[in-house]
Parts: C-alpha cells; sequence; structure tokens
C-alpha cells in the first residue's frame, strides 16, 4: 500500500497505486533529465599563460572518458574534486552538489587550443559534453606590474610617471591600457535604416578597477534611439581587441535610426573609473615585507566622436510609403465577415518585419461611400535588436455601415524601402468582401437621406368623349365675358397663382435644403435616440446604450453644424464650434462625454452604475449646444 501523510494531522493518505507509479515515473524523469556534463573554460588565453578548464556535473560518477587536447600542453589533471553545500532560507533546507573534473593547460603557440568533447557514465548512462576551442594571442605586455592607468590628462598622471612623488616606482601607463569605446555595426546608411551602438570600456587585465563615477552617457541627436541593453551590474570578460587581451564589459547597447541625411556626429562620452594602485615595502613596520599596500586614484576616459554618413532615400517614393524601411510583410483581416447595418466593426492591417516598425505611418484605406470611419488604433508588438524592431505593429480602422447589401474593400497597399536590394517594394493585402445585413433604422446614425419620393396622384378623370349632337342655345342677356365680374375674377386667379407658384417655390427649395431639414429635425432624432439609449438603460445592456449614446451624440452636432461624415472628426467639430460662439467649457463637455461613450463602448468591464450618470450629461450637453445653436 503506497502512503502520503498529511502536514496537518499527520494521518495516511491512501492514493491509488496508478497515481502513484505516476509520480514515481515523474520524479525518475526528471531526476534522469537533470543530469548532464558541463565545461567551462576561457575563450581567449595568453600565450603561455597557465589556465583551467573544468568538467562538472552534479551526482557522483561511475567512470570518466579524458577529452582529447590538442594545441596546449596538460601540465595536471584530471584532478577529481567534489563539493556540496547545504543552505537554510526562511526554514526551508536545501543542498547543493557537484563533481568535478579539473585540467590545468599551458599554451605555449598562437592559434587554438581544442578541446574534444569528454564523457562521463552515471547509473549506467553515459552523457558527453560540449567541444571547446580556445583562442591563443600574444600577452600583453603591462608597465604596470598588477596595476595601470591611462593617460587623461588628469592631474594623477603624475602617479604613472617614472620617478613618481610616491617613490612607488611605477612604469608609465598608456591609453591603451584603459579606455572607453562606442562602436557601431556601420557608420555609412539611408536615412532611417537601423545601426547598433555599443559602449563597451577596456581594461588591461593588470589593471584593478574598483569602482565608477560620474558617468556621461552619449547623446545621439539626429537620431531616434533605444538603449536595448542596460547592465545593472559591470560584469568584465576576456576579450581579442587588436590582437590584445582585455577584460572588457558591455555599459550600454543602443538602437540607432537617423532621422535625418548628411554627416551626423554622436558626441563624447566618458566615465570615471577608481583604480588600485600598489606598493609593497617602504614602511617602518616588520610587516611590510609580507602584505601589499594599495591607495585609490580615480582616471576619466573618454570616447572619440564618431562621425556618420547618412544617405537621403532615393527619389520616387511611391505614394503609399509610410516611412518604412527595412524588409516587412502585410495582412489585412476584417473583425467579422458579416454584420448588421449600423453596428461596429473593424478592419485590422498588420505589418511585420524587421526595421523601423515604431516609425512607420499607418498606410491608407478607402471605404465605401456610406460608411462612417474612425480614428485608427495602433498596437505595437516588437522588441528592438541588432536590426531595429523585430515584432509586429497592428492598426485596427473602427467602421460603422449605413446600408445593407454585398461590399468590398479594395485592397491595403504598403510601401518600404528595402535595404539589401535597395529599392522600393509595394505590398498589398486581399480585398476584403462582406455581407452587410439589414439593420434596425432607429439606430441609424446621420447620414444624409434623399427627398422622400410620392406616387403620383390621379387630379382628374378621364378624357370625356365630344358631345357630337346640336346645342340647344338660349340667350341669357349679356355677356359674362365683357362685365366687370369676369374681370375681378381674373384678377383673382392671376394673384392666386402667384401666391401658389411662390408657396410652391418655397417648399421646393426646403425640400432641396437637406442641411436646413436636417438642421430643423437635429434635436428631434436625438431625442428619439436619447429615449432608445433610456430603453438600453433599463434593460442593463450597456454596450448597446454607449453605442445609441454615442449616435445620438454625433448624430445631432452632424444635423445641427451640417458636417458631413468624411469631415466628422474632433479637430473638425471643435473648430465649428467654437465659430458659433459655444463656450470652451461646453465644447469639452461634449468631447469628454464622446471619450467616454468609445470607451465604454469598447471596455470588457463597464460600470453599471455609471449609465444613469452619463445619460443625464448627455441630455445636459444637447440642451446647452441646443440653447446656443
Amino acid at each position: 500500500m503506497n502512503l502520503i501523510f498529511n502536514d496537518i494531522n499527520m494521518k495516511p493518505l491512501r492514493l491509488p497505486k496508478r497515481i502513484a507509479a505516476l509520480f514515481v515515473l515523474l520524479f525518475s524523469v526528471s531526476f534522469l533529465s537533470a543530469q548532464s556534463l558541463t565545461v567551462e573554460a576561457p575563450q581567449i588565453v595568453a600565450r603561455n599563460e597557465v589556465f583551467k578548464v573544468v568538467f562538472s556535473t552534479n551526482t557522483d560518477v561511475e567512470s570518466f572518458s579524458r577529452p582529447a587536447i590538442s594545441g596546449a600542453t596538460v601540465l595536471a589533471g584530471p584532478i577529481p574534486q567534489t563539493f556540496h553545500s547545504t543552505s537554510f532560507v526562511n526554514g526551508k533546507r536545501s543542498e547543493s552538489y557537484q563533481f568535478s573534473y579539473i585540467y590545468t593547460l599551458q599554451a605555449s603557440e598562437l592559434g587554438k587550443v581544442k578541446i574534444s568533447p569528454a564523457s562521463v557514465v552515471i547509473k549506467g548512462k553515459t552523457y558527453s559534453s560540449k567541444s571547446v576551442t580556445i583562442e591563443v594571442v600574444a600577452a600583453q605586455k603591462n608597465n604596470s606590474g598588477n596595476q595601470g592607468q591611462a593617460y587623461s590628462g588628469d592631474p594623477f598622471d603624475d602617479f604613472f610617471n617614472d620617478g613618481s612623488p610616491s617613490g612607488n616606482g611605477h612604469g608609465t601607463i598608456t591609453a591603451s591600457d584603459l579606455f572607453l569605446k562606442l562602436s557601431l555595426n556601420k557608420t555609412r546608411v539611408v536615412k532611417g535604416e537601423a545601426i547598433v551602438a555599443v559602449l563597451k570600456l577596456y581594461v588591461n587585465p593588470g589593471i584593478g578597477v574598483s569602482g565608477f563615477e560620474d558617468i556621461k552617457f552619449p547623446v545621439f541627436n539626429g537620431f531616434w534611439s533605444q538603449e536595448i541593453q542596460t547592465p545593472q551590474t559591470v560584469n568584465f570578460s576576456r576579450e581579442n581587441y587588436h590582437n590584445k587581451i582585455y577584460n572588457s564589459a558591455v555599459l550600454r547597447k543602443y538602437v540607432l535610426i537617423p532621422q535625418q541625411s548628411g554627416n551626423i556626429k554622436i558626441g563624447t562620452s566618458e566615465l570615471v573609473c577608481q583604480l588600485r594602485i600598489g606598493s609593497s615595502g617602504g614602511g617602518n613596520s616588520i610587516f611590510d615585507d609580507f602584505f601589499d599596500h594599495y591607495q585609490t586614484v580615480k582616471k576619466r576616459v573618454v570616447t572619440s566622436p564618431i562621425m556618420v554618413h547618412v544617405l537621403p532615400l532615393p527619389s520616387g517614393a511611391p505614394a503609399s510609403f509610410k516611412g518604412g524601411v527595412g524588409h516587412f510583410s502585410m495582412k489585412a483581416s476584417l473583425s467579422r465577415d458579416s454584420v448588421r447595418a449600423h453596428e461596429a466593426a473593424s478592419v485590422n492591417v498588420v505589418i511585420s518585419g524587421e526595421g523601423n516598425l515604431n516609425l512607420i505611418e499607418k498606410p491608407d484605406l478607402r471605404f465605401p461611400a456610406d460608411f462612417e470611419s474612425y480614428d485608427v488604433k495602433t498596437n505595437n508588438n516588437f522588441n528592438s535588436g541588432i536590426k531595429g524592431s523585430s515584432g509586429s505593429k497592428s492598426f485596427e480602422y473602427p467602421f460603422i455601415p449605413r446600408s445593407k447589401g454585398n461590399f468590398v474593400i479594395p485592397p491595403v497597399i504598403f510601401s518600404y524601402y528595402d535595404v539589401e536590394a535597395k529599392r522600393y517594394r509595394t505590398i498589398a493585402s486581399d480585398s476584403l468582401r462582406f455581407k452587410v445585413t439589414k439593420g434596425d433604422d432607429s439606430t441609424a446614425g446621420p447620414v444624409i437621406q434623399g427627398i422622400d419620393k410620392k406616387d403620383v396622384a390621379t387630379l382628374g378623370n378621364d378624357i370625356r368623349y365630344i358631345v357630337t349632337a346640336s346645342p340647344h342655345l338660349v340667350r341669357r342677356g349679356a355677356m359674362f365675358v365683357a362685365g366687370w365680374l369676369f374681370y375681378m375674377i381674373i384678377i383673382l386667379i392671376m394673384i392666386l397663382y402667384l401666391f401658389t407658384n411662390a408657396l410652391f417655390l418655397r417648399m421646393i427649395k426646403l425640400r432641396g435644403d437637406v442641411r436646413r431639414t436636417k438642421n430643423r429635425k437635429a434635436n428631434k432624432i436625438a431625442g428619439a435616440r436619447l429615449r432608445k439609449a433610456k430603453s438600453f438603460m433599463k434593460d442593463n445592456d450597456m454596450p448597446q446604450f454607449y453605442e445609441e449614446l454615442h449616435k445620438a451624440l454625433l448624430g445631432y452636432v452632424s444635423d445641427k453644424l451640417s458636417i458631413q461624415f468624411a469631415d466628422m472628426q474632433r479637430e473638425t467639430i471643435q473648430e465649428i464650434l467654437q465659430e458659433k460662439g459655444v463656450s470652451s467649457e461646453s465644447i469639452k463637455a461634449f468631447t469628454d462625454l464622446l471619450d467616454i461613450c468609445e470607451m465604454e463602448r469598447y471596455s470588457p468591464k463597464a460600470e453599471e452604475g455609471a449609465m444613469g450618470t452619463i445619460y443625464e450629461k448627455a441630455i445636459d450637453v444637447i440642451s446647452n449646444l441646443e440653447n446656443k445653436l
């Protein structure tokens, strides 16, 4: 029977055999997967330098197969070594175990030391390490013994000359012992092409650096810049620089994108290094012969300025060029394939690739004539690296269709400059086809409607037959045509004709003046939409409530100010309201309410209790505008 104890009452809990077996299997797999043989070795050494190569694993081994070593002499090894430690953190005990084989080597010739994989057997299974290649370079002359300093013109330079005031007898330290360098992966680019800049500190291995202060990083005027590596601690590693061994440390790494053409100068960067200067003997104590004395000296190092040659982009850029430089692909899609009239949807355009993604502007997108479009939303999903920004940048184009039918949105066209091919490339998405079904006309936004058409009414009867019989004439006295009543009736008919004609002309003019008609009906239409929004509020339908309220606000302004939907931008509304004499407080209240409606429409969690307050604000805003317009 398999048992496991509960931590609270220490009673045994019974587990099925299959579950217990699964635990054992998972433990065995995790234990086996943890086994490996690692190798630690320097990447670069000096000629005749003695160095170590260590093969390690986290458990005892049954046997060890030695690696083949070429280009170096084995001074000692393999020497087995065991390291075991136990620690307690917050009452929890943790143990670590390491079993190692250590080689001590010396390379007497320039070139490379090659070490083949070693292998060990652990519980009957063989594990192998990776092969290692170590570069051997000429030993660097160290003029300062264990310590040193680069020349910078500071007053402390007297300490590094022969016959220094302290009488320590240090040799002269050249500028090659300690220097700061800003390196660019390229200095000749086109406008918008990414550059990687690395700020490094190089130190002679014989110089002891204890700290830094007064760091001034470079200023990249004329570039868009972003830090892509900002170490919190300075970690030195060996590096071969001009066939000399240095301890180097990366202080900062940047991505630069030039924003102008021409020769752009990158200024200097500097920092103050704190160096330990040592001396032996010279004291009165008998212990002076056994211990070294150190003093800290500050030394400033400065980078050299760098000139970057930025070429302008070639002429003849396509109209669809939006500033992209690099290599990109594009995809366009609809949020929904089928929508109802007067419902919101969106087109998503995603540009992916490598280059200056952060500086690319939105591509042009043309909607059908009776579609309402809104401000484009941008979403960045990229990281900065050695080739600029890598990832994707998406643009969301919200729209509302106002009539039913089958529609086609033309392909989105995007052009960019290909740095490798040195020419402009144009890519296009597929056409977007979708269907708009009939929606609720009462929720329709403010669109320009045509004059209502009416059936032609029959104004008289059909043509009668002509009477062919002889008429029966009777004399009735004086003729009516020559009397005064006849002329009076003629005059009245002419007056009535002129009045009726003027009235009909005015009606025709009013019917043709869609702008004025909409202006007179603006308040009435807004009231209907507010009542519709109130019904959604009672049903606690927040998305429909905020959408209807948004339509009421935009519809009222469109009807009242006679603004075409192609011009329904926030700046246009504010300018026209200011021209109409509306106060800035009323304009701000209107725009703030629009922002709330737009945000709540797409917000996954809107506040339920806020609908009543927002509804009252909408009534106040429309009432204030109605009084002032």
